[in-house]
């Protein structure tokens, strides 16, 4: 099979969360091969002019407030809960025709038409932890994924296409470019409010997902170790990148907010 472009890409960077004043995003493209982006509108990042791919992120399963799409999207049906873990962040039914054209037809011909090559989908597992909940109410929500990511890759078959998720990395595998994971080896816990390593238990569950996924599509995987903050344990960010990496993961350490560079 012939390498695909992001086959060899190692060096790569993801940048989400509100970003403090100065920071000199554009400049830490020179040296990355990959990056991801949060186009909000309600911040200053854009698709910068570079030799690197750069990705805008899309969330699949949850609509945010303050998005263009946010008017069309309060009080719909398909609106179904607040994450409690982003207060601006609701999960939707993604079985939801009106949901799935805003997306399609809006959210990502607008961030193409921006200069991004392709797009970070994230969310997925929404649509089983919706069916685990209420297996009745939401019956064919993993499904409904499955086939709206079909749908996504037909219709702009050049972009590029990341996945992050867990259980389904598998589901997305055929539509794909490429399997982002996060803390398969550092994670950041709420409480107490520390980063640490992953238990055995923990880490076997997560690459269990990844190996599922390798097993139906050969993919690159781009591990997200969250171990970036100064209160982090001393070497955990260094034992988490060297562990990523002898498992062919491509890592990148960062803050529980995905709000630092390189």
């Amino acid at each position: 099979m012939a390498d695909r472009p992001l086959d060899h890409v190692t060096r790569w960077w993801i940048l989400l969360g509100p970003t403090a004043s100065g920071i000199d995003w554009r400049r830490s493209t020179e040296d990355a091969e990959l990056v991801v982006l949060n186009h909000d509108p309600r911040s200053s990042l854009r698709a910068p002019r570079t030799s690197a791919i750069v990705l805008a992120y899309l969330s699949i399963g949850e609509a945010e407030l303050g998005r263009p799409y946010w008017p069309e999207v309060r009080g719909k049906s398909f609106v179904i809960e607040a994450n409690p873990s982003w207060p601006d962040n609701v999960r939707v039914d993604i079985r939801d025709r009106r949901w799935q054209s805003i997306l399609l037809d809006h959210e990502v011909p607008r961030l193409l038409a921006q200069g991004y090559r392709g797009l970070m989908l994230d969310t997925l597992d929404t649509a089983p932890y919706l069916e685990r909940r209420d297996p009745v109410r939401f019956a064919g929500a993993r499904k409904a994924l499955i086939q709206f990511l079909a749908l996504l890759r037909r219709s702009y078959p050049d972009a590029f296409l990341l996945a992050n998720g867990t259980d389904t990395l598998v589901d997305a595998a055929p539509y794909v470019d490429g399997y982002i994971t996060e803390g398969i080896f550092a994670t950041y816990d709420p409480e107490p409010g520390t980063y640490r390593p992953t238990t055995p238990a923990e880490r076997e569950w997560r690459l269990a997902q990844v190996t599922a996924a390798l097993g139906r599509a050969r993919r690159p995987v781009f591990s997200i170790e969250y171990a970036g903050d100064r209160g982090a344990p001393a070497g955990l960010s260094e034992w988490a990148a060297r562990q990523s990496r002898e498992h062919g993961f491509r890592p990148y350490v960062t803050t529980k907010n995905l709000d630092r560079l390189p």
